[in-house]
């Protein structure tokens, strides 16, 4: 099996490459040079998790952030891009030994389990978002972003930590929440918070069905918004709720 290099990994490395590295990007406190290097550590610690595998020794805890990104901050930024081109590559080439092996690989990976084979879409999913992170709202983000198959990884995968952060920012905690985030010609996304419990999820059926509340939304944007950021251009969110209920939403949604 052969994995081809993404075309959110193509345009996540055409534009750090002409991005200034210092320019501030819409991840707090991150630069391109950070946006950068936390990528570049994504693929490395996911080779330091796929080779011991390989080897049938034992897959070792995942480091923090902080700790596998130090020394790829500390580079150049010219050597760091070279670093996240090869590190890139090297670990296509190890998911691809591990699922030509065994198609149903199954790995510890921060605290819980990974599918091997999902290791593809969630840097797929890494390289538009922190690409939008440096470019903004663009055609090129517009098209990865609104990939339908992105934002179900992010869903399906990360359904309830991303709206870990935002329920320490809930002005009403103790209630239940459902709005529903409607893009047309997509199924529409609920936000949800049941007995005590925060989570994404796909609804069923179209909002004008049951009438529930909503936020319309293009695709793109959409995706942009569970991560917690604000897409640059007004008039890509139209909101069908009281205003206690956007601004619920809103805190609920700033930021994983």
């Amino acid at each position: 099996m052969r994995i081809e290099r993404s075309a959110e990994a193509d345009a996540f490395l055409a534009t750090v490459d002409t991005a200034a590295p210092e320019a501030v990007s819409a991840c707090d406190g991150w630069t391109t040079h950070e946006i950068a290097a936390h990528v570049t550590g994504i693929a490395v610690e996911v080779v330091r998790h796929l080779e011991p595998y390989l080897q049938g020794d034992a897959v070792p805890a995942t480091r923090s952030f902080e700790e596998r990104e130090a020394s790829l901050l500390a580079l150049g930024h010219a050597e760091l891009l070279k670093r996240l081109e090869a590190d890139e590559d090297r670990m296509r080439r190890l998911v691809a030994d591990v699922l030509d092996r065994e198609p149903d690989a199954v790995i510890p990976w921060t605290g819980r389990h990974m599918a091997v084979a999902k290791f593809v879409p969630h840097l797929r999913n890494e390289h538009a978002l922190h690409r939008w992170d440096v470019a903004g709202d663009d055609d090129v983000s517009d098209r990865l972003l609104g990939s339908e198959d992105l934002i179900e990884h992010s869903v399906g995968e990360l359904g309830q930590i991303l709206l870990v952060a935002g329920r320490r920012h809930d002005p009403d905690p103790d209630s239940d929440f459902r709005v529903r985030l409607h893009s047309p010609g997509h199924h529409d996304l609920l936000v949800l918070v049941e007995a005590g419990t925060a989570t994404l999820a796909w609804a069923d059926e179209d909002h004008t069905a049951l009438g529930e509340p909503w936020l319309d939304i293009d695709p793109a944007a959409r995706h942009v918004v569970i991560w917690g950021r604000r897409p640059d251009r007004r008039g890509r969110l139209r909101s069908h709720l009281s205003s206690p209920d956007l601004a619920r939403l809103q805190a609920l949604l700033s930021g994983y």
